[in-house]
C-alpha cells in the first residue's frame, strides 16, 4: 500500500484528517520549526566561532614569537590551527551525526511489510493510546512489546525511545547510539565556542591586551568601519549568550540519558512511570514490573556485568542519599 503526504496547507500536528501517510525521516514533510532553528542556531555558532571569536587567538607566527619570548597570557596560550582543526572535526560530528539521525527510517519493518489499509477514523489526538495490547489501531498490525506508534510521524516505532522535535524524527533502537554521540559532539562544540567567545571579550576587558582586541577588530571589519568596538562586543556578547544556551540544554538532555542509562530505562518508560507515580525515587528495580520499553543496551555478558556493577554502585548512592534525608528529617521532627 502506497502512504501519502501530508497536505501542504495543514499547519498542526495533531488537526491532520488523514491517517495514509507518515514520515520516513526527518527532512520529510511536514518540517518541524523546530528543526530549522536547529540549523540557524548551528549556523550561528559557525559563523561565530570562525568568523569572529579565532580572530582573537594569536596566529602560529605569534605564538611561536612569545612562547620563544615566555610571554604567555591567558588569551594566547593555544595556536590558532589547533583551534581550527578542532572546531573543524566537532563541528564535522555534529552536522554528520545530525543528519544521520534524521534520515535513518525508524519504522517497524515487519509492520511495513505487511502494509495494512490504515484505520482512517481512529482519533490521532495527544492522550489517547494508539497501541494496546500489543495491537496498533491505526496500521492495524500486531507490534512488538518495544514498538510504539508515533503520533508526530504516523508510523510504528521499533524500540520507540522518543520523538526529537529539533531532529524531526523519532529517536529510537535504528539510531539512538548516533543520536548519543550527535549530543556529545554538540556539547562540547558549543563548550568550546563559549570559551572562545569569553577568551575574545577577556582581551578587551584586559588592560595590556586592549590594543590586541582592536587589531583583531580590523582582521574581522574594515578600520573605517563606525561604532567598530560597539560592534565587536555586541557579536561577542550574543555569542557568548547563545553557547551558553546550547550547552546548558545539552549538558541537561545529556546527563539525563546518562542517567536513564544507569537506569537501565528509556525516556518513554521514564515519563510514563513518572505520570503513573512511579520510579519517582530512582527505584527501578521491581521484579514484578513488566517493562515493555526497557532496551538491552549490552547484549554482551560481560559489558552487562560492567554496567550491572555500575548502576548497583548507582542504587547504593541513591540509597545513602535517602538514609540521610531521612534522619536528617528525624532529628528536626525531634
Amino acid at each position: 500500500m502506497k502512504y501519502h503526504r501530508l497536505p501542504r496547507s495543514t499547519n498542526s500536528h495533531f488537526k491532520r484528517t488523514t491517517n495514509a501517510w507518515y514520515r520516513t525521516h526527518g527532512y520529510h514533510t511536514p518540517f518541524d520549526i523546530w528543526l530549522v532553528l536547529q540549523w540557524i542556531v548551528i549556523i550561528i555558532l559557525i559563523t561565530g566561532y570562525y568568523g569572529f571569536s579565532i580572530k582573537f587567538i594569536v596566529k602560529d607566527e605569534e605564538y611561536e614569537e612569545q612562547a620563544f619570548l615566555k610571554e604567555y597570557d591567558v588569551y594566547n596560550v593555544h595556536r590558532r590551527s589547533t583551534w581550527n582543526f578542532l572546531g573543524f572535526f566537532f563541528i564535522f560530528i555534529v552536522i554528520f551525526t545530525s543528519i544521520k539521525v534524521s534520515l535513518t527510517d525508524t519504522a517497524d519493518a515487519r509492520v511495513m511489510r505487511e502494509g495494512k489499509e490504515r484505520d482512517m477514523s481512529y482519533a490521532r489526538t495527544t492522550e489517547i493510546p494508539v497501541v494496546v495490547d500489543g495491537w496498533c489501531y491505526i496500521c492495524r498490525s500486531n507490534v512488538g512489546s518495544g514498538t510504539r506508534h508515533c503520533k508526530y510521524c504516523n508510523k510504528c516505532v521499533k524500540g520507540f525511545d522518543h520523538h526529537c522535535r529539533w531532529l524531526n524524527c523519532c529517536i529510537a533502537e535504528a539510531n539512538y547510539r548516533t543520536f548519543i554521540l550527535f549530543i556529545i559532539s554538540s556539547f562540547i562544540a558549543s563548550t568550546m565556542s563559549l570559551w572562545l567567545a569569553l577568551c575574545a571579550i577577556n582581551v578587551y576587558f584586559g588592560a595590556e591586551t586592549v590594543d590586541d582586541y582592536f587589531m583583531s577588530l580590523y582582521e574581522i571589519f574594515s578600520p573605517s568601519t563606525p561604532y567598530i568596538i560597539v560592534i565587536g562586543l555586541f557579536i561577542n556578547l550574543i555569542l557568548i549568550i547563545v553557547s551558553l544556551c546550547v550547552v546548558l540544554f545539552v549538558g541537561h538532555l545529556l546527563f539525563f540519558h546518562i542517567r536513564l542509562y544507569l537506569m537501565d530505562m528509556t525516556t518513554v518508560e521514564y515519563l510514563s512511570h513518572q505520570q503513573q507515580g512511579r520510579y519517582y525515587s530512582d527505584n527501578y528495580e521491581d521484579e514484578d514490573d513488566e517493562n515493555p520499553w526497557r532496551r538491552p543496551y549490552y547484549p554482551n555478558p560481560w559489558r552487562r556485568r560492567i554496567m550491572g556493577g555500575i548502576r548497583k554502585l548507582y542504587i547504593f548512592a541513591r540509597c545513602c542519599k535517602k538514609k540521610t534525608v531521612y534522619g536528617i528529617k528525624n532529628t528536626s521532627l525531634q
